[in-house]
């Protein structure tokens, strides 16, 4: 078992220029032990890393005791050689109009090669060497794990993130995600969702009705886009309850509910939407009056 060695000040500055030619080897046990289930989980597509390394996921989990964090970066021939380094930026504040704004807004810098990493921070002008008592590096070419503590990176509880694989001999980059930056809570253990937007159908439930609620869009921080894209859920599900009387859905998520006709006008419909994605559950409640 093997784990990357600090790189010295030196090569901050040059943030492209990495030491080391020995693979290390995966250690996830030598890392903060942190609940796989309870995990933001972050795709990219496949396929799309040119002449760099391809990034295909990230993962973070953290542990809200000790307030450590854990990456693991996922990909094909990321972090391969000093000429083709793994970058890993954090705005530790969400807010893409503070930090590095070439950098979409980041504050902290991992780099990480074959052999060696480097911790940075944004001083407002410049990318300077950043102390890094609680991290350690582990992987290997095809996965990268980057655990430490949320006091070295801003003492952050929600912050946006992305993965950069550069090649600097064969100009190319792969950046996960392909525009703007994830997002992570760790109250969520995934994204952060501020809101939920939702189409009923009809506008209000009415007696002997059929009554739709649809979550068409997730309001998440900002991550730098001009126009932010419209995010929908992986996944959803409802459940109802008539005045004090479970109520049966159908359909997608079981999310379309049938208003019985009888004795059901002017009682009280509740229903509770929960809404996945990338590893975070928001439950939203609606309250209606039976027209």
């Amino acid at each position: 078992m093997f784990t990357l060695s600090r790189l010295p000040c030196s090569a901050v500055t040059s943030r492209l220029k990495r030491a080391g030619s020995v693979a290390a080897a995966l250690a996830v046990s030598a890392l903060v032990l942190v609940p796989a289930a309870s995990s933001g989980e972050y795709a990219d597509a496949s396929g799309d890393g040119t002449t760099a390394g391809d990034i295909v996921s990230v993962t973070v989990a953290s542990d809200k005791t000790s307030g450590q964090l854990l990456f693991r970066i996922t990909g094909t021939n990321i972090a391969s050689a000093p000429t083709s380094p793994l970058l890993l930026d954090i705005d530790s504040d969400a807010n893409p109009l503070t930090g590095d704004l070439t950098f979409n807004g980041a504050d902290y810098e991992f780099g990480v090669d074959d052999k060696s990493y480097y911790l940075a921070h944004w001083d407002g002008a410049h990318w300077v060497e950043s102390p890094d008592l609680s991290v350690q590096v582990s992987g290997n070419t095809s996965q990268i794990l980057i655990s430490v503590n949320r006091s070295e990176v801003g003492n952050t509880s929600v912050f946006n993130f992305f993965a950069l694989s550069v090649n600097s001999t064969t100009p190319g980059f792969d950046i996960a995600p392909d525009k703007g930056a994830y997002n992570y809570s760790l109250e969520a253990n995934g994204p952060q969702i501020i809101s939920v937007s939702v189409t009923r159908t009809p506008a209000a439930p009415k007696a002997g009705k059929r009554f739709v609620i649809t979550p068409t869009g997730l309001k998440l921080p900002p991550d730098g886009q001009i126009t932010p894209p419209t995010i929908l859920p992986e996944s959803y599900s409802c459940s109802a309850k008539l005045g004090a009387k479970k109520l049966a859905g159908s359909g997608t998520g079981r999310c379309a509910f049938a208003i019985p006709k009888k004795n059901a006008k002017g009682k009280r419909l509740t229903v509770l939407l929960t809404v996945n994605y990338q590893g975070a559950k928001k439950v939203v409640p609606f309250t209606f009056k039976i027209k």
